[in-house]
């Protein structure tokens, strides 16, 4: 009985150490100040996002608190809290002043801290460089930690207006003076953005619109934005519209009609996101560049702007066949009757190779070749037994110009061009039995095309990643002096670099 109870006791003893060394990481991360105080801000910015400044502000004031009662006074992380601190007193209560003393106390314990990416705006970049060079006025009072007057309630025309909002109006009379400010979430070619923007409380609008153009495209696309807090509204551009280096945009509070009242950045001058494989590491390079980049290409063009890093070149690699309707003499058979007219195949088919430049993201100019390979023709043997074959190829080249149309991953086209060249059709002459090794086989021929040719087609590219895409296309030639009119159907893969 003894050994029964021994052993249950040991058995006991394992499980609570399992049980200890399994609960000790998790115990070790809830006691973990730094952990805790990363968490809280994390909240915080969570809160920011959403304008809800006060619960941002109460997280904030007890990230630093507990970092005092936790020896954490001179810690990286009280430094990147009093940098939230100071956000969220300029953006969210209007207190330029008491925020750079915030900013001014990140500086002290961590010199070479910069503002959080995600919150920059000129306006913050300004105050945090104004406290850097020691405008910040020392350290933070209490009161600035510890209350806050209420967010202000001043009418747009009281407010001072942010660095930002001076900029060009649209045509329509809109301005961007409705819109407090707004912010970029971190930037990283191939993500979402997440673009927040602050809604003046005096503005009468229906709907925020978020407008977006992919590079390489030329048409906007619209999505709205939501609320996500008071006076806030926000809305992602996609992953999709990303992958290239930059990503152009522009934000509209519209009225009942549809008409614009309030816009940041317009349409014929967008704001521009310049896109990279990294994160960008500072506010100066993920907001600030995106307004600065703007504004310094007002005088350009709006196609300089799609320009700058879009790829320039392209090539394309199709397989398919053809049909038509031919007429004209064989070529191994000359003796017979001319065929009048007659609808024929090319058999096998063709490879189309592509190569071009993009003049602009919709118009590409290019030079495309048919390579044709013949087959099914019987050879002729004559009366002296020598043997003939029909060509077993028909080579031809165009000038082309292609048009796309729409901005996301599918996009139809037209394209129209002009070459020389042949096309040859196989024809099947059955009151001709005179062919083959035997000379008793039904003659089957080629009429021969051209050698002047055009063409007209269109198709679709299907966008499979920023460089590779899906492409089906149909184009009908024409061919004088021996005329044709034939019709090709190709489908494969297209390369932009």
């Amino acid at each position: 009985m003894s050994v029964v109870r021994t052993g249950a006791y040991v058995g006991i003893v394992v499980a609570l150490c399992q049980g200890w060394a399994a609960a000790g990481p998790r115990l070790a991360q809830a006691q973990d100040p730094a952990a805790k105080v990363t968490q809280m801000n994390r909240e915080a910015l969570a809160a920011i996002d959403k304008r809800e400044f006060e619960k941002a502000r109460e997280l904030l004031k007890k990230a630093l608190d507990f970092c005092q009662m936790s020896g954490l006074a001179q810690h990286p992380i009280v430094a990147r809290t009093h940098v939230h601190m100071g956000v969220v007193i300029i953006e969210g209560f209007k207190n330029r002043e008491l925020g750079m003393k915030q900013f001014a106390e990140a500086l002290a314990i961590e010199p070479g801290i910069a503002l959080t990416p995600s919150l920059a705006t000129p306006e913050l970049n300004e105050a945090f460089d104004d406290a850097k060079a020691g405008g910040g006025g020392g350290p933070t009072p209490s009161s600035a930690e510890t209350g806050l007057p209420a967010p202000s309630r001043e009418t747009p025309e009281d407010r001072p207006a942010p660095a930002a909002t001076a900029r060009p109006t649209s045509s329509s009379g809109s301005s961007s003076a409705g819109f407090t400010y707004h912010t970029v979430s971190e930037v990283k070619q191939g993500n979402a953005i997440r673009i927040t923007v602050n809604v003046d409380e005096g503005l009468k609008f229906h709907k925020v619109v978020l407008a977006y153009r992919p590079q390489g495209t030329s048409e906007f696309l619209g999505r709205q934005m939501d609320p996500v807090g008071p006076g806030a509204y926000s809305a992602e551009i996609p992953d999709h519209a990303t992958t290239g280096s930059s990503v152009a945009y522009y934000i509209e509070a519209e009225d009942d009609d549809g008409q614009p009242v309030a816009n940041r950045g317009t349409e014929e001058r967008p704001l521009v996101i310049q896109l990279g494989g990294e994160s960008r590491a500072s506010g100066e390079r993920s907001h600030a560049t995106v307004e600065k980049h703007a504004e310094e290409k007002a005088g350009s063009s709006e196609e300089g702007d799609e320009d700058e890093g879009r790829a320039k070149w392209f090539a394309s690699l199709q397989i398919g066949s053809g049909a038509g309707y031919t007429s004209g003499t064989a070529e191994l058979n000359v003796s017979g009757p001319s065929v009048p007219g007659t609808l024929s195949g090319a058999l096998i088919g063709q490879v189309v190779p592509e190569v071009g430049y993009w003049l602009r993201p919709d118009l590409l100019i290019s030079g495309q070749g048919r390579i044709q390979r013949v087959s099914g023709t019987t050879e002729y043997v004559d009366p002296a037994g020598h043997t003939y074959n029909d060509a077993a190829w028909a080579l031809a080249f165009f000038a082309k110009a292609t048009w796309l149309f729409g901005s996301d991953d599918f996009r139809p086209f037209v394209s129209a061009g002009i070459g020389g060249g042949q096309i040859r059709h196989v024809v099947t002459f059955s009151n001709f039995n005179d062919c083959g090794a035997s000379r008793t086989q039904a003659c089957v021929d080629t009429v021969v095309a051209g050698p002047a040719l055009a063409e007209g087609g269109g198709g679709f590219f299907y966008k499979l990643t920023s460089t590779f895409s899906l492409v089906l296309s149909s184009n009908l030639e024409l061919a004088a002096p021996k005329f044709t009119i034939n019709v090709d159907l190709d489908a494969g893969l297209a390369f932009n670099f």
